[in-house]
């Protein structure tokens, strides 16, 4: 257990009577929602008692809390009053809404905080409006405030993100606020306790996990297996078998217990994949071994089979893809087996678990085995959807699941599959065939929503990609708007994962349309929660979701000139790379780390560094070429087009940079990096007529891309290229 030494009080400090020593300090004005919030924060981090591990560990409980209203009655002196509570508090949690800039009092409390030295102990708590239109101005004065900011806005009874809010609010509204700060409040309490946040977040959720548990007699009897007494639990399965009565559905509880209970109540735990494994791995011995005493044995097989499938997910998000497989297959034998037998049951159970399957071979960037394994599971369901909305028998687990719904999920995922493989028209195609199906825009289900939302986002990537940049837009705002939906009725982590991925594509979206400023609004809060996600380090597409974030922010920048700014963003997002390519292997993983080494590359580039561009350069382009064989068409496009811009920047040889993006065009001819670069070959190797062309056309998908047009001429020229033709690109830009 990590615990880190808070900094002690200054001696203006010490000298305060001992009467008002605070924990915290919550400054607010003095309007409806801002005090209700208050006065439930005040209750909440009163009543808040530490996990047992973190005061074993040395951590203090929080004592006492500040605010106005609860205090004032000890003393008739307001300014005595508080000027004494705010120099002996250690936080000072500023609850910040469109009211606050206007009070000077609020603002004298920060600007007196800030004077003791503890500005980095100061965090907003965001209501409503954003850091521009609800900051006092002392705040906005305190350096990486934004880094720790509390957002628990919401919007039209969605989760909030870093957009606008309504300023209308009633008991459902503050419900959910109230929701959303349970978990940020955690980071002002591992502050004053003396403890790492991450820690604190992965101990509360543990605790909680253990109280939800306790709830029922079946967690509790899988607690126990935890503890190794799966022995007693097969002993009790045997004497279930002496009454004939009670025997199949005690035994099959008890299946069900091991393979669904723990698991599922486990999976928003950060840090529990790997416990998650080896229960599972665990339960395959202890499930076999009750296979043998039940008298149904069909359904203990399928028992056995969802546990299979259940162990190959906990691999797949460690990154572990063989044994993923392995398991997975296993599962699927069983159930291709059950679906022999003819039933709509089998054929569901089957079909999602060929689904399962190319999911895995998605990830580990086996793009068309994973295509191959959606293709089976397509055929094996579309008989059971020719009438649209077709109900169906459900198999146990598939949370209701009909064979409509199942289909749209898959079809989505054929399509990501595809957009990741380079295949732009099979990616339409697919998520054309998802958004078609019945109920799939409009359905309330959230297993239903989920596709929806999901199937928006990946199309939203497909046409960002290629440059359409009007439409992308709004499918990314609508996945936006349906994960905040879906935050609401599940936090499950992999809709925090889809929440953070949307808001990254969609930044990134707005800044190649000359909109940086607005998307760096996304970006700054985005990375602050993806931080404390990727906290658990366990989960991979934590990690990835940071390293896009990061990577995509450093583009902003540098978009916009800021290539200082730019430079650690891009280095942290290959060191993430670097540390998940590490762990799988996949070459898809290697191929996102070399685009972040030469995004970092070009960015130094930019900034006048050519040593270490070249440096970066190199590195990035070796380790593409040590994947290449491996790699889809797209990254394959995209090897090609670094390549060129290497060429002509660093060796100066504009007709083999013209060879490469020729190359890297005729692969994706849609692709925006293999035009541009093309563009920048013909301009300097004289082919002047194709390179106006392509200006025109790039100049067309937005004034973020002709802005980043313009910084590349200008550092080309800085570093010595030349070329009289440049005055005409320049003036096809402002046409």
């Amino acid at each position: 257990m990590t615990c880190w030494t808070r900094p002690g009080k200054k001696a203006v400090n010490e000298m305060q009577s001992s009467d008002f020593e605070y924990d915290l300090f919550f400054s607010y004005r003095h309007r409806p929602l801002d005090t209700q919030i208050t006065q439930k924060l005040f209750n909440l981090v009163e009543s808040y008692r530490l996990p047992q591990t973190l005061r074993e560990a040395g951590c203090r409980q929080i004592r006492r809390a500040f605010r106005d209203t609860e205090e004032l009655q000890v003393s008739r002196e307001l300014t005595e009053t508080i000027d004494q509570a705010l120099h002996s508090a250690d936080c000072l949690v500023v609850v910040c809404s469109t009211d606050t800039p206007s009070s000077a009092w609020v603002d004298r409390e920060v600007a007196v905080f800030i004077e003791r030295g503890r500005a980095s102990h100061i965090y907003p708590l965001l209501i409503n409006g954003d850091p521009a239109s609800s900051f006092p101005p002392s705040l906005k004065m305190v350096p990486d405030i934004e880094e720790r900011i509390m957002d628990i806005r919401c919007e039209d009874g969605a989760s909030g993100g870093p957009g606008p809010v309504s300023q209308a609010y009633n008991g459902a509204l503050i419900r959910r606020m109230m929701n959303k700060a349970r978990t940020e409040i955690l980071r002002v309490i591992a502050d004053v306790a003396g403890c790492e946040e991450a820690v604190l977040v992965r101990e509360h959720e543990f605790r909680r996990s253990r109280l939800r548990t306790r709830a029922t007699a079946a967690a509790l009897t899988v607690l126990a297996l935890i503890t190794g007494i799966s022995f007693g639990l097969l002993q009790l399965a045997r004497r279930y078998r002496d009454s004939a009565a009670l025997h199949a559905e005690a035994s099959l509880r008890i299946l069900r217990e091991l393979t669904y209970d723990l698991p599922d109540h486990l999976t928003n735990v950060p840090g529990a994949y790997s416990r998650i494994a080896d229960l599972l791995e665990q339960n395959t011995e202890d499930l076999n071994a009750i296979l043998k005493l039940s008298p149904d044995r069909t359904a203990a097989e399928y028992e056995t089979a969802v546990n299979y499938e259940k162990l190959a997910n906990a691999r797949s998000v460690l990154g572990m893809y063989e044994e993923a497989l392995l398991s997975e297959d296993a599962a699927l034998e069983i159930f291709r087996r059950l679906a022999e037998s003819g039933g709509t049951e089998g054929l569901l159970s089957c079909a999602s678990a060929c689904n399962n399957r190319g999911s895995i071979l998605h990830r580990a960037g086996r793009y068309e085995e994973a295509d191959g394994a959606y293709r089976e599971a397509i055929g094996l369901l579309e008989p059971l959807t020719e009438a649209a909305g077709q109900a169906a028998a459900v198999a146990p687990g598939t949370a209701g699941e009909d064979p409509v719904s199942l289909l749209s999920r898959i079809w989505c995922n054929t399509g990501a599959n595809a957009v990741d493989a380079g295949d732009t028209a099979a990616a339409e195609q697919a998520f054309s065939a998802c958004l078609s199906l019945p109920g799939s825009r409009d359905s309330t289900d959230v297993a239903d929503r989920e596709t929806s939302a999901l199937a928006s986002l990946d199309y939203g990537i497909l046409l960002y990609r290629s440059g359409r940049y009007g439409q992308a837009q709004t499918l990314l705002e609508d996945a936006f708007r349906l994960y905040g939906l879906l935050l609401e009725d599940t936090d499950s982590l992999q809709n925090r994962g889809a929440y953070l991925n949307a808001a990254s594509v969609l930044a990134a979206c707005l800044t190649d349309q000359g909109l940086p400023e607005e998307a760096d609004t996304y970006y700054a809060q985005a990375i602050v929660y993806a931080r404390r996600l990727a906290a658990d380090g366990e989960n991979l597409a934590y990690q990835r979701i940071l390293a896009d974030l990061c990577n995509n922010r450093g583009l902003c920048f540098n978009i916009r000139g800021l290539y200082d700014e730019a430079a650690p963003l891009y280095e942290e997002a290959s060191d993430h790379y670097s540390a998940i390519y590490e762990r799988t292997g996949a070459p898809s993983d290697a191929a996102v780390c070399a685009v972040s080494l030469l995004n970092t590359g070009e960015n130094a580039f930019k900034a006048g560094d050519l040593e270490r561009s070249g440096e970066l350069f190199a590195r990035g382009l070796a380790l593409y070429e040590k994947i290449y064989a491996q790699l889809s068409d797209y990254d394959r496009s995209q090897y090609h087009a670094w390549r060129s811009y290497a060429a002509l920047i660093h060796d100066r040889d504009a007709d083999a940079a013209y060879d490469e993006a020729v190359t890297a065009c005729s692969l994706q001819p849609d692709n925006v990096l293999a035009n541009l670069n093309l563009a920048y070959a013909c301009l300097y190797s004289g082919r002047y007529e194709e390179c106006d062309r392509l200006f025109r056309l790039l100049a067309s998908l937005g004034d973020g891309q002709k802005e980043t047009i313009r910084l590349d001429l200008r550092a080309q020229q800085d570093a010595g290229l030349r070329d009289p033709h440049i005055e005409e690109v320049l003036r096809i830009l402002e046409e």
